[in-house]
């Protein structure tokens, strides 16, 4: 779940770019390391069905500024270890997939606020890359 962007300008400039823009959605910053040009939000929790996804945004400024959404999910366990008491009735399990349509609700205001500032998302990484 990672999508890129060019950026015309420092790479300092384009982490405080990309940092503000996640501000102004809303994201809370928990990391910032300008000397390795990447910075980490809080994490933030969303529910889909009956699932509950947390999620945090990490920022990777190098030749493109790296967007990418790492999750985790928590699931319900229905199995006979699962206590009575109520302890240990919920999983978390890592997740590098999330739903679609999480994705794109995660991902299209942030696509938006960077297009805004200049920041261009890359369509095709892969065409890029092999030419």
């Amino acid at each position: 779940m990672i999508r890129y962007f060019n950026y015309e300008c420092t790479q300092e400039e384009a982490l405080e770019l990309a940092k503000n823009s996640l501000l102004d959605l809303g994201y809370k910053i928990d990391l910032v390391a300008p000397e390795g040009y990447f910075m980490l939000t809080k994490i933030q929790g969303v529910k889909k069905d009956i699932r509950q996804y947390d999620f945090r945004i990490a920022v990777l400024v190098e030749d493109r500024v790296e967007v990418i959404i790492v999750a985790q999910r928590n699931v319900f366990k229905r199995d006979s270890e699962a206590s009575i008491g109520g302890k240990g009735l919920i999983q978390t399990e890592v997740s590098d997939k999330l739903p679609y349509s999480l994705q794109r609700s995660i991902f299209y205001p942030i696509i938006d606020e960077f297009t805004k500032i200049g920041l261009a998302e890359v369509e095709d990484i892969t065409f890029l890359t092999s030419a």
